[in-house]
């Protein structure tokens, strides 16, 4: 017989018997194996949810340094942005090296799957606790440098080229071991896998794209010889076809990594030239007058800038005591170019107190400067002292936090043409483009497409002046076709009450001539009567008239030709080929007054071989309203269903005759379309000129730097390359 315990009563012996239920058993059973489910989700999905959020700390580390690398801007600044990554990649390697992973990998069936992520782990972490931190302190060493008796330390820089070499030898070894990798059996991970490894190839990709650059630094930087550079300041408020008067020069010398900024000095204080320097300054001469090789502050009347560095480093050279002072390279920019400088490394307060920033530095230097200063031997004086502030002032901010602004302005002003830069040794220009910091438009050649053509109009004030901050251009562009051309009719614009005279030099072939186009050309003195009175006379003229005496140097597009020029009074001084362009000079002889607009037009004939509409591109003119540089590629179609040539065209069997509009609009409309980028507006050339800005004759040049720019474009996004 059996007995219950005595301390149990009747609702014990209830619950009790209730509770050895087969049902509630289970339950419990449930229960408790539930809770060993958690407990092994807790050690894995803890785990695995702070690799997450490593891994996404890694890839916006990774994609903010990609960006500030480029010049695409950033979040952060570069020192925390490397210190997230370092961070990040170790904190992954750790997390995964835990036990727990160790024992999935060792009694399942994804053993592969975590071999593959830990082998990749590792790789990643021996990059970056190796060459990537090396690269890390070496930035440290030369950020937020100071100058000390006008010259900086970048002497650390040097050792840049053994730090890559190593980081190049680091990649291919990581690569090789995740190519010997098992397969994984989860896809994602062997997708990753397969990520990783076109990653690393890529980057060693690009890394042998700076190869050049990284191996020429210590040789830029004098580690083999003192090297010398020029520095000049454009004015842009006295125009010049290439941007603007040289108004001051400086050199900058480069000794063992030391550089050392010398002092500006004011072209008028240059001796002037007395002969051409080289043979094609005569040939430049012929069209641009003896100005082009006389005065360095008219050099810049050639648009094309790698000559107009040539013939400015010979006028110094040819000055007392910097005869045998050979120049390595020579470094054009504006006030546009410095305000970008200041806009990402703070406002500077200059000697007179005046503060400048990234929103009012051009204007300043443009126009308030002269109302200011307005005594022209202290006004010279006052320049040259805060061109030479601002460079010590723009040295001295870079650090990790203004390192990506710095490359983004950078790269954009030598997109748009406010920084130029000619080297003496044309692979030495190859490798600086090649990084991306400076854009191919920094060579300032001239647009060379045929199959993308583009027209230049571009302005030198004849008068000695900064008018031309209120100088306002307009030029419209309208496709032209019919039983006659245009450059045959009794005007070319309503605008301008003149017959068209003929242009054309007759060195192309017409049968190599396509669709024409009528641009018409007005530019407006926005003076008023008042500000004549009131500005000083350096500013409106000697005469104190205000009135505005542009030269005009008009540019046919390469392998096209200008066929008629209309205007009212004007000077038709030259029309020849320069560089391979038709160039005419036109003088406007009766200026434009204050308050009035001169209209000018003439027609062009763009290659047969062009695949888009005439784009026309001008001098960058700085004023109150923002920088004017060309049409943007736009112009009206007036052909509709006509066809694009005139019917003598077609006699002579050359030219469209299918009706086809490369403009893309056949409705019959007059329309406006765009035969260009954004990117033409911003700029003195096309942005496809890339593939035509090599002034080395070798094979490749510069355009071998197109496949490169395709591959990683602003802003880098990881997240999607990596979807």
């Amino acid at each position: 017989m059996r007995r219950a315990p005595q301390h149990v009563g009747r609702k014990g012996h209830q619950f009790l018997s209730q509770a050895l239920l087969p049902q509630r058993i289970v339950l419990y059973v449930i229960f408790a194996l539930l809770g060993v489910v958690l407990s092994i989700v807790g050690i894995y999905g803890v785990s695995a949810a702070k690799m997450a959020i490593e891994a996404n700390r890694f890839i916006s580390a990774s994609e903010n340094l990609a960006n500030i690398a480029l010049g695409c801007g950033g979040d952060g600044d570069l020192s925390t942005s490397a210190q997230e990554l370092v961070s990040s990649t170790r904190e992954l390697r750790d997390e995964f090296d835990k036990p727990q992973w160790t024992y999935l990998r060792d009694h399942t069936s994804y053993g592969n799957d975590i071999t593959a992520v830990r082998t990749m782990l590792d790789s990643m972490s021996t990059l970056v606790d190796g060459p990537f931190v090396d690269l890390m302190d070496l930035g440290k060493q030369v950020s937020g440098f100071s100058m000390q008796d006008k010259t900086v330390d970048l002497s650390a820089v040097t050792g840049m080229p053994k730090i890559v070499k190593q980081a190049r030898k680091d990649i291919k070894t990581q690569t090789a071991r995740l190519e010997k990798l098992q397969r994984p059996k989860v896809g994602k991970i062997g997708s990753l896998i397969d990520t990783g490894i076109s990653s690393l190839k890529s980057v060693d990709t690009i890394i042998d794209e700076y190869d050049e650059l990284i191996n020429l630094l210590p040789q830029l930087l004098g580690e083999n010889g003192e090297r010398t550079y020029l520095v000049a300041i454009y004015n842009p408020s006295e125009l010049r076809s290439g941007g603007g008067m040289v108004g001051n020069v400086a050199t900058i010398t480069a000794n063992k990594g030391k550089v050392t900024i010398g002092d500006f000095t004011a072209t008028t204080n240059f001796e002037y030239g007395t002969a051409p320097y080289d043979d094609q300054n005569v040939k430049e001469a012929a069209i641009f007058g003896d100005q082009v090789w006389k005065y360095p502050q008219t050099t810049t009347v050639n648009p094309n800038f790698q000559r107009a560095a040539v013939t400015l480093k010979n006028q110094w050279q040819a000055q007392e005591g910097n005869e045998d002072t050979q120049i390595a390279g020579v470094f054009a920019l504006d006030p546009i170019f410095m305000q970008s400088l200041i806009g990402a490394t703070g406002p500077i307060t200059l000697s007179d107190g005046k503060v400048l920033d990234g929103t009012n530095t051009a204007k300043f230097f443009l126009k308030d400067l002269y109302i200011d200063h307005p005594d022209y031997t202290e006004q010279n004086e006052y320049t040259n002292k805060a061109s030479k502030q601002i460079m010590t002032h723009v040295f001295a901010g870079v650090n990790t936090s203004t390192v990506s602004g710095l490359l983004k302005a950078t790269r954009e002003t030598s997109a748009s043409g406010h920084f130029k830069l000619w080297m003496k040794h044309d692979k030495e220009l190859q490798a600086l483009v090649q990084t991306k910091v400076f854009d191919a438009n920094v060579a300032g050649l001239l647009p060379d497409d045929a199959t993308t053509p583009t027209a230049g109009v571009y302005f030198t004030e004849a008068v000695p002046s900064k008018l031309d901050w209120y100088l306002e251009p307009k030029i419209t562009v309208t496709k032209t076709c019919g039983k006659t051309f245009a450059s045959a009719a009794r005007r070319l614009s309503d605008d301008v009450n003149a017959r068209p005279r003929a242009t054309n030099l007759l060195t192309i072939p017409t049968s190599q001539l396509g669709d024409e186009y009528t641009v018409t050309v007005t530019l407006k003195n926005t003076l008023t009567k008042e500000q004549v009175k009131s500005l000083p006379t350096f500013v409106v003229g000697e005469d104190g008239s205000g009135v505005m005496q542009p030269r005009l140097f008009l540019m046919a597009p390469s392998g096209g030709m200008i066929t008629s020029l209309a205007y009212e009074s004007g000077d038709f001084v030259a029309n020849g080929t320069v560089e391979g362009h038709q160039f005419i000079n036109l003088r406007l002889t009766d200026g434009i007054k204050p308050g009035s607009s001169v209209t000018i037009a003439f027609t062009v004939r763009a290659a047969e071989s062009a695949t888009s509409a005439l784009n026309v591109v001008t001098t960058p003119v700085i004023g109150e309203n923002g920088i004017y540089t060309g049409t943007g590629g736009q112009v009206t179609d007036e052909c509709g269903t006509d066809v694009p040539d005139a019917v003598q065209d077609q006699w002579a069997g050359t030219g469209s005759t299918d009706g086809s509009d490369t403009t893309g609009n056949g409705t019959g409309d007059s329309t406006t379309s765009a035969g260009g980028s954004g990117d033409q507006a911003n700029s003195t050339q096309t942005p496809t000129q890339e593939d035509q800005n090599s002034t080395d004759t070798s094979a490749g040049g510069l355009d071998k730097l197109q496949s490169l720019k395709n591959n990683l474009q602003c802003p880098v996004d990881l997240k999607k390359m990596l979807a």
